[in-house]
């Protein structure tokens, strides 16, 4: 079944007019309110402490006595969040009759960890890491300020078990335990993004900088996301929309700068937040520019005369790129509930260095629009309606022989390769009070996707729509010190390609009809997983998760030269969808000095999707290696750990450790044991030195890091760039044992009561000359040299 452009836009329009009727006068009932004062362990007022009831996204802060209140608040029990720099954040949950006025004191413990984030992509609520059965890590406030980089993937590197495919610093695709690509959902506030992720080398088109904080799932999040998160899911949740119900007007900035030696890569950034009464917007501008990379000046394979040898040493031509992104977030916030509207735009024209020396130029872009609403209902239920539209465009030129930089994209019309993509959601979600032991989620999530390969060239995948409907339920029941959580999720989903001449679709020859063009695939996605807090400090958690993901386009259709990869990849559309059983355990240590936590897991995956390099190359031999299609059965079994700790109030240590084994068991593929694109194996530690003050610099500190990777075979004919070493005269496809030494210093500095945040940072100080076993130039490429950078972050008040 499919759904006409026009009938889309009667659903959107029925969406908008849902949030528009909603107003204040619709589920408007006499308003609540809390108030208390906030100390510190020693009865000391604290001033400035955030307040937020994420449930309604409404909030405040704390007075210079320590004094808060919130008002309007609808009757029923919400969950109230105090959080403060250097404190351990507090839940507290309350029941609020109509008319009431609560008073609830709290009192702070301090704590120098950043710990105790409240988190919600494991689970549909509000959940602290520490006890939520998922495996859940979040990225946010000064941690995030420090590791996020231009790519996504780069930004999450730093946490155990998540590793990035990089191509340059512009793209990085995110991979969590070992799983990577069409296997891990990225999405954009809790709704699936598209970015024709299928490709090594296309990474997810996010500006980590336009967020308020990043989420991370390890495991099985197809209950909550669908298809494609069967290895977990990466949640951009976009800055908060303000409010200023009960206090003054206000218009609040930060301006962002950094620059990068390697690639002289310059970046410049401002974000506004305001508010007025119910209304409130916020809104960030990213603009960022940068040249080639530069590698260690070693001898090339020729220089050396060793075949291993990169080809391509010093500065690397046809890597550099530009961006402009931005988001604009506008808001109303009423007794009724809140309503959003969000904008958000990534534009970047990069280059990809091609083994031949030649420049492959791509134009890459995302438009996405959020409408959101969180309606309570009645007493102690809450409606979240939200529909998105997100567009994606990718254009590129040919590669091989017939390569051209970026300076050669059309300026109007189609490229060689064009490929537009209009994705269509409407979700509702409806959280439900305890009925029983259980609180949670049910909800139901339409998505249509329509497909337009346009380009003058070869066409790569065909056109085509995507339907798919999902429906789910998901709760949660607390015994004490006991936690545990269960979902299921059924999706129903129907492919249907257009006919392509240029892709052999349908191939006739080989006796294929039209039904090769249609796929309709029912899947069941279901776990259930558990905590034990057995101390306040120390919890243990299991989970079990079936995930499962439809073969895309790509999969089932490609049929041409792909110029990103150098390769000639053709489908299967007989593919079945893929079915995974994860399971994992967890222990977790969080104390006022230490953070802690090991996990162990396996996961098997029936019907894993692999590209087989055939060892045969198009044109009679003379052309790019073929890439074949074909699927088995596979697993992984891996285990991540990290550990943080205070020594003494001005000595931090910090660790991780990540390995995973990837094994082909299906007997029917020889030949062939590794799984391709597993991360090596890597053992990372870390020594911060700080103090609070030291003259006018406030929280100063100095940081040292040294991280360890293991020495990596490639996966044979399954790895991708498999060709480099047994075909090519140069290159090669494993990697070799490497250690970096990486080095940072930062502080604050007080001006007008406005902190300025400054910090520098060297990567690769000692210019180590190594092959990350995820970079995609390690064929014919070193990694990125010695870079150093700086970073500066200017907050100021309009209003």
């Amino acid at each position: 079944m499919t759904y006409s452009k026009s009938r889309l836009l009667r659903i959107a329009f029925i969406i908008l007019g849902f949030l528009i009727l909603t107003g204040p006068n619709t589920f408007a009932q006499k308003s609540a309110s809390v108030k208390g004062t906030i100390t510190d362990a020693q009865q000391e007022p604290l001033a400035g402490v955030n307040i937020s009831l994420r449930k309604l996204h409404k909030g405040t802060s704390s007075s210079t006595e320590g004094n808060y209140q919130l008002e309007n608040l609808p009757a029923g029990t919400h969950t109230l969040t105090f959080s403060f720099v250097g404190y351990q954040s507090l839940q507290k949950e309350v029941i609020l009759d109509q008319g009431e006025t609560l008073t609830l004191d709290i009192t702070l413990e301090q704590q120098r960890l950043e710990s105790g984030t409240i988190t919600v992509t494991g689970t549909p609520y509000a959940s602290d890491p520490l006890t939520t059965p998922a495996d859940v890590d979040v990225l946010s406030g000064n941690t995030k300020f420090a590791q996020q980089q231009t790519s996504l993937g780069a930004s999450l590197e730093e946490l155990a078990g998540i590793s990035t495919i990089s191509t340059g610093s512009q793209v990085g695709k995110p991979v969590i335990r070992g799983l990577s690509g069409n296997r891990v959902r990225v999405l954009d506030d809790g709704v699936a993004m598209d970015f024709q992720q299928y490709g090594v080398r296309h990474g997810p088109n996010v500006d980590p900088f336009t967020s308020e904080r990043i989420e991370v799932v390890r495991g099985a999040a197809s209950v909550q996301y669908g298809s494609d998160a069967l290895g977990g899911a990466v949640n951009v949740i976009s800055n908060s929309i303000p409010e200023a119900i009960d206090s003054k007007p206000f218009v609040d900035g930060q301006v962002l700068s950094s620059y990068a030696s390697n690639n002289e890569e310059w970046s410049g950034g401002l974000h506004l937040d305001g508010a007025s009464g119910g209304w409130g917007f916020t809104g960030t501008l990213v603009r960022r520019s940068a040249g080639n990379i530069t590698v260690p000046d070693i001898p090339n394979f020729e220089e050396s005369g060793d075949s291993s040898g990169p080809k391509f040493t010093d500065v690397l031509d046809h890597t550099d790129y530009d961006q402009l992104n931005g988001s604009l977030g506008l808001g109303y916030q009423g007794n009724f509930g809140k309503v959003s509207a969000e904008y958000t735009r990534w534009k970047n024209e990069q280059n990809f260095l091609l083994p031949n020396g030649k420049g492959l130029g791509q134009n890459l872009e995302n438009n996405v629009l959020q409408l959101k609403s969180e309606l309570p209902l009645g007493k102690d239920y809450l409606l979240k309606p939200s529909f998105t539209y997100l567009q994606n465009l990718r254009q590129s030129n040919p590669g091989g022989s017939n390569a051209m930089p970026r300076s050669a994209l059309p300026k109007d019309g189609p490229a060689f390769l064009d490929i537009l993509l209009n994705s269509y959601t409407v979700k509702t979600e409806l959280q439900n009070p305890p009925l029983g032991p259980f609180a949670g989620t049910v909800g139901i999530e339409y998505m249509y996707q329509d497909q337009n390969t346009r380009g003058t060239g070869e066409p790569l995948v065909p056109s085509g729509t995507v339907n798919n409907l999902g429906v789910f339920v998901f709760q949660k029941a607390e015994w004490g010190a006991f936690t545990l959580s269960a979902g299921a999720r059924i999706d129903h989903r129907a492919q249907e390609a257009e006919p392509n001449a240029k892709l052999n679709l349908p191939d006739i020859s080989a006796g294929e009809t039209k039904e090769v063009l249609d796929q309709q695939y029912t899947a069941f996605s279901g776990s259930i997983g558990g905590s034990y807090q057995i101390t306040e400090q120390f919890a243990i958690a299991s989970n079990i998760g079936r995930g499962f993901r439809a073969p895309s386009f790509f999969d089932l259709h490609v049929n041409g030269q792909h110029g990103g990869v150098a390769a000639q990849q053709v489908g299967n559309p007989d593919l079945e969808p893929e079915l995974s059983l994860n399971t994992d355990l967890s222990l977790r240590w969080r104390s006022s000095k230490v953070t802690a936590k090991i996990t162990g897991y396996r996961n098997a995956i029936q019907d894993y999707i692999f590209l087989v390099n055939t060892g045969e190359f198009a044109d009679g031999g003379d052309g790019a290696p073929i890439l074949q299609t074909t699927q088995g059965n596979a697993r992984l079994i891996g285990l991540d750990a990290s550990m943080k700790a205070y020594l003494t109030n001005w000595l931090q240590i910090n660790g991780t450790f990540a390995t995973v084994k990837g094994e082909n068991t299906d007997e029917t593929i020889p030949g062939v044991d590794e799984l391709p694109l597993l991360p090596a194996t890597n053992l990372s530690g870390g020594i911060k030195l700080m103090q609070q003050e030291w003259g006018k610099l406030q929280n100063p500190f100095v940081k040292i890091d040294v991280k360890h990777a293991f020495a990596k075979e490639a996966a044979g004919r399954y790895e991708p760039f498999w060709q480099f070493g047994p075909a090519f005269p140069f290159g090669r496809a494993s990697t070799d044992a490497y250690t970096l030494v990486n080095a940072s210093l930062g502080f604050n500095l007080a001006l007008s009561n406005r902190p300025i945040a400054v910090q520098l940072k060297a990567n690769n100080l000692f210019d180590t000359a190594y092959r990350d076993f995820l970079d995609t130039y390690k064929g014919y490429a070193l990694s990125p040299g010695r870079s150093v950078s700086m970073r500066v972050k200017v907050p100021f008040n309009i209003l």
